[in-house]
């Protein structure tokens, strides 16, 4: 057996083994692909190689500093007072209304980070009071608060299963991560849809009084939305600085007008905690880059270039992006996302200069399926944890996160196979 072979067992098999000790928990997943990556360099007689172990987070750093940053700018929403006050705006009159409203307040967290866990962190428990509040079962009002939080990382302008998937063709794109707003769009928003009006039944019957906040200290989140907006959508003709400046805009707006004075020390800390309600999963994010840069380094990344690249002509090429999206959706149901990362970055990796834009998400999209269907380790688990809830199970939400499951991946299929007719969505 050649010797890459053994070095790709040994480095997806400590992975493997780090995440079945500890439960899938996010928190080792970072150790776990440090390990893996230190393992893979002294297993292949190359010693312990900082070089590639710290080069490769840097393939992420750009794509992953407006999401710090937009957490920051969250969490200085949440501790004046802002973030709250939304909620009560958002929701509606109809039950349809109320729905849409309690699903975009779950989503937009995930939208300007890129990550579920913000809108678990940001959302979950003003969202899941109120369900119960109308009288909404438990574990309905859980599979609510995960898809929501599901659905926003989904959504634009960041995805963190996108950000891991244009990876995979970062070594042929001057810029990885862009491009990506409408294609991202057309992959979550109609199951945003779909799952909002058939969720509306659980906000009937009587409304809970919820205290109207003021309006101003929302004109931070409202500048920030729209300037999000011109820039996915009309970026190429306008330039408003990139993401970082929006979010520092935001930020200087939001300690102007917030809901609740702070003290300057209140404020520091805010900034402090924002940063590190993103340790956890940006350290993933990083250690992924040092597990894919050490699998080029010695080896692996060529002998799956020598199987595969042959036969990446015409539909061959989709049929290994599918076979892999398939092996990362197993995968992943039983040890969650940071393998399925990994073999994700490779299955963009055949399209190689032609870097489209629509086939990244569409394999990206199960990247992150796998964070909504995995039983541990995954969306539903970072819910309970927040929530403190021992009496929900797997078994009872997995119907609710069935269909947006299968709708995401669905249309991450159509985007892998026909993505070289949709080019039009690449703004």
């Amino acid at each position: 057996m050649r010797e890459e072979y053994l070095l790709a067992l040994l480095m997806l098999g400590v992975v493997a083994v780090v995440e079945i000790i500890t439960r899938n928990h996010p928190k080792w997943w970072a150790p776990a692909l440090l390990l893996a990556a230190v393992a893979g360099s002294l297993a292949a007689g190359m010693g312990l190689r900082f070089r590639e172990i710290v080069e490769g987070p840097f393939g992420f750093l750009d794509a992953l500093l407006p999401c710090v940053v937009g957490m920051i700018f969250l969490r200085v929403l949440k501790d004046n007072g802002a973030w709250d006050a939304l909620f009560s705006r958002l929701l509606g009159k109809s039950p349809i209304l109320s729905s849409f409203g309690a699903l975009l307040f779950l989503a937009l967290p995930g939208m300007l980070t890129g990550f579920a866990a913000a809108s678990v962190l940001m959302s979950a428990r003003p969202v899941y009071a109120y369900l119960l509040k109308r009288d909404a079962p438990k574990a309905k009002a859980v599979g609510f608060v995960t898809v929501g939080a599901f659905l926003g990382m989904m959504l634009p302008p960041n995805c963190i299963p996108a950000i891991v998937a244009s990876n995979g063709a970062g070594s042929v794109l001057p810029t990885p991560y862009v491009g990506f707003f409408l294609p991202l769009l057309v992959l979550a928003l109609p199951a945003f849809l779909l799952f909002g009006i058939m969720s509306a039944p659980l906000f009937r019957g009587p409304a809970p009084d919820l205290p109207k906040g003021k309006l101003l200290p929302l004109l931070p989140l409202a500048v920030v939305l729209a300037l999000v907006l011109v820039e996915g959508l009309l970026g190429s003709y306008v330039y408003v600085g990139g993401q970082v400046i929006i979010f520092l805009i935001g930020l200087v707006l939001a300690f102007l007008l917030p809901a609740e004075r702070r003290g300057l020390k209140a404020a520091l800390d805010t900034v402090l905690q924002g940063t590190a309600d993103m340790a956890i999963p940006a350290a993933a994010v990083l250690a992924l880059g040092s597990f894919i840069e050490v699998s080029s380094m010695n080896g692996i990344r060529g002998i799956f270039s020598y199987h595969i690249l042959p036969w990446t002509n015409g539909d061959l090429t989709y049929g290994v992006m599918l076979v892999l999206m398939a092996l990362s959706l197993v995968v992943g149901f039983f040890l969650s996302a940071p393998l399925p990362a990994f073999f994700i970055t490779y299955a963009v990796f055949p399209i190689g200069w032609l870097a489209n834009t629509v086939i990244v998400t569409g394999c990206a999209a199960a990247v992150g399926v796998v964070c909504l269907v995995a039983f541990r380790g995954g969306v539903f688990s970072r819910t309970k944890e927040e929530l403190r809830i021992e009496d929900v199970t797997y078994k009872q939400v997995l119907p609710q996160l069935l269909l947006p499951a299968l709708l995401v991946t669905v249309l991450g299929v159509v985007m892998v196979v026909f993505g070289d007719k949709m080019t039009g969505l690449i703004l």
